[in-house]
């Protein structure tokens, strides 16, 4: 979550051309660049790869955020118009196309009023706003809050697989997936090529297709320091696997050359983000990643590449992880 921003990464110093002229913006700006990075490259993934999903959502092109992931100093007057408002609008989007811009409140959603919406556990407000956006069917309708006025837009958007998608801000050189929200690190994002945030991103919606979450806990796996241990690391490892495979079909059928995978592993990136010297033994070495993506892109997609439905991988899901 980004809550609360005291960003430090605005202040690091990474060697990377999407962030050196961030350097001198505030820290929002600085999040909200790598979030719209982000946010493309998920657009267009969650969209290409619907009908292996079991969980769908509406693809609007809106980023989303509240007032209470921030600080009172980092917020400034991002929420003039209202405590939840527009972050970003992805070009080109149905968001766009309907005239929604940064900045504009969201007063409510399918006739759920904002005002009335309240925290879950320890989320952020964004999350109520999101899982009713996500819940909604298309066309959606909001009313937004612009200078003090507030007006309709219905909004008619293709279906997508459901995924809450964000930037952390952490410097540190990882992505994780819980099976509903996909984070990729700050510090991750700002280094790599948008074709390397793809690979990134592409392994983390391989483990929210395979439903990997529900899987690993149903089966009693635990992670952390015991998930390095016996059962708990074969299975932990087994995933890692399975997502790194998957995600060759996920960029195929995305339209992204899925070399681009193995390229990625065997980058100065992809070696530093697969762990280096200090890798758990859950995640095979780069080099093993680049070779079984390389030969799942050999097995099944072909030269060129193809778009593949994945059924070898699919029908695992229904599988119990043998004990």
């Amino acid at each position: 979550m980004k809550y609360p921003v005291t960003l430090a990464i605005a202040l690091a110093v990474i060697a990377s051309p999407h962030q050196l002229s961030a350097q001198a913006s505030g820290p929002m700006d600085v999040l909200e660049r790598q979030d719209l990075r982000l946010a493309t490259v998920a657009e267009r993934m969650l969209g290409a790869n619907d009908s292996l999903c079991r969980q769908h959502m509406p693809l609007i092109g809106l980023i989303l955020h509240s007032r209470d992931q921030y600080s009172a100093s980092t917020a400034g007057n991002a929420f003039a118009n209202g405590r939840i408002a527009v972050e970003a609008v992805l070009p080109g989007t149905a968001a766009a196309n309907a005239g929604i811009v940064a900045g504009d409140g969201i007063a409510a959603i399918n006739s759920i009023r904002t005002d009335t919406m309240t925290r879950k556990d320890d989320a952020p407000l964004r999350d109520t706003a999101f899982e009713a956006l996500a819940d909604a069917a298309s066309p959606v309708a909001l009313a937004l809050v612009r200078g003090g006025h507030e007006r309709a837009v219905t909004i008619a958007a293709p279906q997508g697989c459901r995924a809450l998608v964000e930037i952390r801000s952490s410097n540190s050189l990882n992505a994780r997936s819980d099976g509903r929200v996909i984070q990729v690190n700050y510090g991750l994002a700002a280094r790599a090529t948008d074709d390397e945030l793809a690979v990134i991103f592409a392994h983390e919606m391989g483990h929210l297709v395979l439903e990997h979450r529900r899987r690993l806990t149903e089966a009693g796996v635990e992670k952390g320091f015991f998930g390095e241990f016996g059962r708990n690391r074969r299975l932990n490892r087994q995933v890692e696997e399975e997502a790194d495979r998957m995600s060759a079909h996920l960029l195929a059928n995305a339209g992204y050359d899925p070399a681009i995978a193995p390229a990625f592993w065997r980058s100065k990136l992809g070696k530093r983000a697969g762990g280096g010297l200090f890798r758990s033994g859950t995640y095979p070495s780069p080099g093993a990643r680049a070779r079984l993506v390389e030969q799942e892109i050999t097995t099944y997609l072909g030269s060129p590449p193809a778009p593949d439905h994945a059924a070898h991988l699919l029908a695992a899901r229904d599988v119990p992880f043998v004990r």
